[in-house]
């Protein structure tokens, strides 16, 4: 459990970290962080369900992407802003550096299974962003 309050809290202060990065106007700060903080919620849920990081991965990139979207016509901001930042904690950085390393090792069967890997998650996450942002714009757009 401590472990999970743990990745919570430091998946909100890197989606923070990065939005100011970004320098994304502050009134949003806050709101970006927390998209941060539930995507990585939810892939733990979710990893925890499916036991596939790719399917994991998918799940959590559909509520950031649908978050983002949300708070974007809320905020009357970009849904990018939300959806960039709130995808942070999701990246998998850590599986592009054991393929490097691995490739670095001259393991090349380790680099193939850990590169294909991370290209599936990635994969995944650009898919599930490309979908909520396709339903969103099929809506009709709200008279005033």
């Amino acid at each position: 459990m401590v472990d999970v309050i743990k990745g919570l809290v430091g998946s909100l202060g890197a989606s923070a970290f990065f939005g100011i990065l970004f320098h994304i106007p502050r009134r949003l700060l806050v709101s970006v962080a927390l998209v941060g903080m539930a995507g990585y919620g939810v892939y733990l849920t979710a990893l925890a369900l499916l036991q596939s990081a790719v399917g994991a991965n998918f799940v959590a990139a559909l509520a950031v992407a649908l978050a983002a979207e949300i708070l974007a016509r809320g905020q009357k901001a970009p849904a990018n802003i939300f959806s960039l930042i709130g995808i942070v904690p999701l990246v998998p950085g850590g599986g592009l550096y054991q393929t490097m390393l691995a490739l670095v090792m001259d393991d090349y069967s380790a680099a193939l299974s850990t590169g294909v890997q991370t290209m599936l998650i990635a994969g995944a996450i650009a898919l599930a962003i490309a979908v909520v942002a396709v339903f969103f714009r099929a809506l009709p757009a709200r008279q005033k």
